[in-house]
């Protein structure tokens, strides 16, 4: 199993998904949600069953747009409808077609939600996602270095790949960009970079055993082989969980866990293959260029 062979051609096929997706995204437009773009929630009990595509249609006959509908957990028929931002007529257009179809439901909850809270949620996360980076970044610096800190850099540089490739897929498939985007984004840094210490902590290991090769590489692809099976297996496990809570998702109408655990199996497999395949081709070329100029500049000095 030569994994190193073919690290040209993960980085190829990387840097194609991203930039493509991610330039695709801007150019027909990212599908950002209420949360980040502002809106108008109603809320309400409708005391009795509904189908979701009937509530679509009522709403999108009067606002013009096709709403986000979903069942909470408030109660048996409690429904949330978000939207483009209503007028106070036209959100009262909307509860009074409603009526018209569930003439007992309780009256509605309804509110404006303003960009500003998109903007507040982002800042969050990003501060989320910089502080987890530094901490990941010391921690693996100190526990790997007898790697180099290289080791925490190429980390770094995974979880960063895993993060743009999961934009990227936002953007060519449109899914909404909320909150439940947030979560997903930073659930996946986190399996990922377990992943990746996982396999960094068996290299660690063999390079105290094997001196007997010239450069890292039989090493490392020994180290991919010995934990495959065991990265294989959680990955597995994990996204049939996570296909159970679609296929739940899906029965109940739950929009948002639909959109959460869609990305989340395509952002496990990717941080799979990145933990695997990429931070150990990316460790094992920096690692390379470093070792060059240190010989190098010992050889000047001599």
């Amino acid at each position: 199993m030569d994994i190193l062979k073919y690290r040209y051609v993960y980085l190829i096929f990387s840097l194609v998904v991203i930039i493509g997706g991610i330039v695709y995204g801007v150019i027909t437009g990212f599908e950002f949600d209420i949360d980040f773009k502002g809106g108008t929630k109603i809320e309400v009990d409708l005391k009795a069953e509904f189908d979701n595509n009937d509530l679509e249609n009522i709403v999108s006959e009067v606002t013009g747009t096709k709403p986000l509908v979903q069942k909470t957990s408030v109660g048996e028929y409690t429904v949330a409808i978000t939207s483009d931002v209503m007028t106070e007529e036209v959100s009262q257009n909307v509860v009074n077609a409603l009526k018209e179809k569930f003439p007992n439901m309780d009256e509605p909850s309804i509110r404006n939600i303003q960009p500003s809270y998109g903007k507040e949620l982002l800042n969050s996360a990003m501060l989320a996602i910089i502080v987890s980076i530094v901490i990941i970044l010391l921690y693996v610096g100190i526990r790997f270095k007898t790697l180099g800190f290289t080791a925490a850099v190429t980390a770094i540089l995974a979880l960063i790949h895993d993060a743009l490739f999961i934009i990227a897929i936002y953007g060519i498939f449109k899914l909404p960009i909320n909150s439940t985007f947030v979560a997903v984004i930073l659930t996946i840094i986190g399996y990922s970079i377990n992943d990746t210490i996982v396999v960094y902590d068996r290299i660690r290991e063999n390079k105290r055993k094997v001196t007997r090769s010239s450069d890292n590489k039989e090493t490392i692809n020994k180290s991919i082989k010995q934990t495959m099976k065991r990265t294989i297996n959680t990955s597995v496990t994990t996204i049939i969980v996570i296909v159970i809570v679609f296929v739940f998702a899906l029965i109940n109408s739950q929009q948002v866990l639909i959109e959460f655990s869609i990305p989340l199996m395509i952002g496990i497999v990717v941080g799979t293959y990145s933990s695997v395949c990429l931070s150990t081709s990316i460790w094992y070329m920096l690692d390379n260029v470093i070792s060059k100029f240190s010989k190098t500049d010992k050889k000047r000095k001599k």
